[in-house]
């Protein structure tokens, strides 16, 4: 055996030679990822129809979801837990059934049924694998912002730029305050004139609006005329036109009082003593963990720069090269 290394010292350090080349090459294009990119026999539904009370959401929407599900093949199990405005109902497969072709028929099925369910539920299906945890985190944090203007930065800054690092699917915001207008009515006052809420509530939906109006033809040119009775401050809600009898104007701020308010939110969040929101950063399937952390850090810093000064994302979950 001696004397055949001996003799074919030359074809067995080429064989070796590639051995070794092609492990680096390989090891170079291995997908490096926090948890194994295994999708588990479970689709998750969850539905969002704001405050409405656990006993009609139960009726309204839980069941009707319930019923769609039970009609896709490779059914097992079907787990649901309903709260205020919320439910979320798991369905458990076989393990040998083709999940995204029964995702597909799920979404079919609850697409039918939506003429039957609630006008403002919201509705998200989502198949179980790791790609839906998040692998990075941080809090948007301030000492002089409110958990309002915190919001809109986290939505309208943060969001649109992590976004665009290649390898990310999605950002999400948890927490913070969105701001609400809150109508103070008076009812000796509306009962004078003739007026409900009903009546208010639906002339706010016909009011807030954007429509176009078709094109106008003038020397040559085309002109695009739209109708905008959008509201978009105090000012406008409070100027709406209630009732118009041809001898008087009655607006809303003559019959209710107008209040900037904070939405009721039922998740607060705190960081170093103060209230801060989280940014969750989720991963396509296929991305590599260790590259897409260098691309957010690289990304964070042109981030800090178009930050106000008293605004930073702080890291409270991270993995990088340091971590491996």
């Amino acid at each position: 055996m001696k004397n055949f290394f001996h003799s074919h010292k030359s074809p067995v350090s080429v064989i070796l030679a590639i051995i070794i080349a092609g492990g680096i090459y390989f090891y170079s294009r291995i997908q490096i990822s926090l948890f194994p990119e295994i999708t588990f026999p479970k689709i998750k539904v969850i539905a969002d129809n704001g405050e409405q009370p656990v006993d009609k959401m139960m009726i309204s929407v839980t069941r009707p979801l319930e019923n769609a599900i039970k009609q896709i093949p490779d059914l097992k199990v079907i787990r649901s837990t309903t709260s205020r405005g919320t439910c979320e109902i798991s369905a458990f497969l076989n393990w040998d059934a083709d999940i995204n072709v029964n995702q597909q028929m799920l979404e079919s099925r609850i697409n039918q049924i939506k003429n039957d369910l609630p006008v403002s539920v919201r509705i998200e299906i989502e198949k179980m694998n790791p790609s839906i945890l998040p692998v990075m985190g941080f809090t948007l944090e301030s000492n002089k912002k409110t958990p309002i203007e915190l919001n809109l930065i986290a939505n309208y800054i943060v969001k649109p730029y992590l976004s665009q690092v290649e390898g990310v699917s999605s950002v999400r915001i948890i927490g913070g305050k969105t701001k609400e207008y809150w109508l103070v009515l008076n009812q000796q006052k509306m009962s004078t004139i003739g007026v409900t809420p009903e009546i208010i509530d639906s002339l706010l939906k016909q009011t807030n609006f954007i429509t176009s109006n078709g094109f106008l033809s003038d020397y040559r040119r085309l002109y695009l005329t739209i109708t905008d009775a959008g509201i978009y401050n105090k000012n406008d809600i409070e100027n709406v036109v209630v009732k118009n009898d041809g001898k008087r104007i009655v607006t809303l701020k003559d019959i209710a009082n107008v209040q900037v308010s904070e939405k009721i939110e039922y998740t607060k969040i705190n960081a170093n003593g103060k209230q801060a929101l989280l940014v969750a950063i989720l991963k396509q399937p296929d991305a590599n963990l260790i590259d897409l952390s260098d691309r957010v850090e690289a990304k964070l810093q042109g981030l800090e720069k178009t930050l106000p000064k008293d605004v930073h994302l702080i890291p409270y979950y991270k993995i990088g090269r340091a971590h491996v």
